[in-house]
């Protein structure tokens, strides 16, 4: 091989093993984008939330074990309301919450453990900006509302008119 026809050869193959590197670095790059892409926007899916939390019954029994997902948040009298539980770790998702109805003897469902009839489900985006108190309403047909406040929750709509229809 003469000098020039050495050179030819290895300026081609400078060429495809360039055009080989070019090639892998693009394959690569167009495999870190969507990567790249799950970090855009918030800097971090959010897995959970920590809030206040109250319970609000508008059951005509007392209520006793109440937990939320684990968390322990107390008993209440009938009609009632617990004390505001702070710092609850609420993970997004599906919710659990289980309590038991009490009462004196012969009341009816009395030690039943509870669960609502409705899926719980807590996502970000229900949760409004300044939001730091969770209410948690138990109705009298095992169905449970969420509401979300900046300060110490109210009473639904629906539980005034409960109470309303219980003092006639």
């Amino acid at each position: 091989m003469r000098g020039g026809e050495r050179d030819l050869v290895i300026h081609r193959s400078q060429l495809l093993l360039s055009s080989r590197r070019s090639a892998i670095g693009l394959i690569g790059l167009g495999l870190m984008m969507p990567l790249a892409a799950c970090g855009q926007g918030k800097k971090t899916m959010q897995k959970e939330t920590t809030l206040h939390v109250e319970v609000f019954s508008y059951v005509d029994q007392v209520i006793t074990d109440i937990s939320f997902n684990g968390t322990g948040l107390g008993v209440m009298n009938r009609y009632g309301g617990t004390g505001t539980i702070t710092d609850v770790y609420i993970p997004f998702g599906n919710q659990i919450l289980k309590w038991t109805l009490d009462g004196p003897e012969g009341t009816p469902r009395n030690g039943e453990r509870m669960t609502p009839k409705n899926q719980l489900v807590i996502s970000p985006e229900q949760i409004p900006p300044g939001t730091r108190y969770l209410g948690i309403h138990v109705y009298p047909d095992d169905t449970v509302e969420f509401t979300f406040a900046e300060g110490i929750p109210e009473r639904t709509a629906r539980g005034k008119k409960i109470f309303a229809a219980k003092k006639k």
